[in-house]
């Protein structure tokens, strides 16, 4: 049974990221009619947040506080949500849900992809060695809060990654530990008799 991912009461967003929160009650969300929908955010400098369209993955209206789009608060680290339920959305038609992917500054390399986490991993060390420091896995899997089937979650998988393994005679299962994802399936390797 995959392991459900319990968010921190409290998270930092970071700028430049998209996280998916359930939309506040204060006058202007109201206003709009999206008080209690789940909405993708991307994080603005200075305690402001851009809606974007959950269809087009577009921006949505003027950027807002923070704090009138959702449960969005500021200490003395910066601002922090109690109301973030997934993390690093992206809206994008060019994924297949629960695979390893590599990425390089950020963006998803067209066709280097597979359900093994080891193949991505060999792959983001070969691009090191090429000098693409940038070179990093991820997993990436469909949103389980924005319905449309275009936006999905990515979470780093760092190439020192222990990899659990189970051995039969047919086949090496393996098994990766993430801070979002424990006992995460890494990939199957049929194996062949000598």
């Amino acid at each position: 049974m995959p392991h459900v991912y319990k968010r921190p009461e409290k998270y930092y967003p970071q700028v430049g990221e998209t996280v998916v929160v359930e939309i506040g009650a204060s006058e202007c969300m109201m206003h709009l009619g999206l008080v209690g929908q789940y909405r993708p955010v991307r994080i603005l400098e200075n305690g402001f947040g851009q809606l974007r369209h959950p269809d087009t993955g577009r921006d949505d209206g003027m950027p807002n506080p923070l704090s009138w789009i959702s449960g969005f608060y500021r200490d003395d680290q910066g601002y922090y949500g109690t109301d973030v339920y997934e993390i690093g959305v992206g809206h994008t038609v060019t994924h297949t849900n629960g695979r390893y992917y590599v990425y390089v500054e950020g963006k998803k390399l067209y066709g280097v992809q597979s359900m093994r986490f080891e193949e991505m991993r060999d792959a983001a060390r070969e691009m090191h060695g090429r000098d693409i420091p940038t070179a990093q896995v991820r997993f990436v899997e469909n949103s389980r809060f924005l319905k449309n089937i275009s936006w999905s979650r990515s979470a780093v998988v760092p190439l020192d990654t222990e990899v659990r393994e189970h051995v039969t005679r047919t086949h090496r299962d393996t098994w990766v530990d993430i801070p979002t994802h424990f006992n995460l399936f890494a990939g199957r390797h049929h194996l062949t008799e000598v």
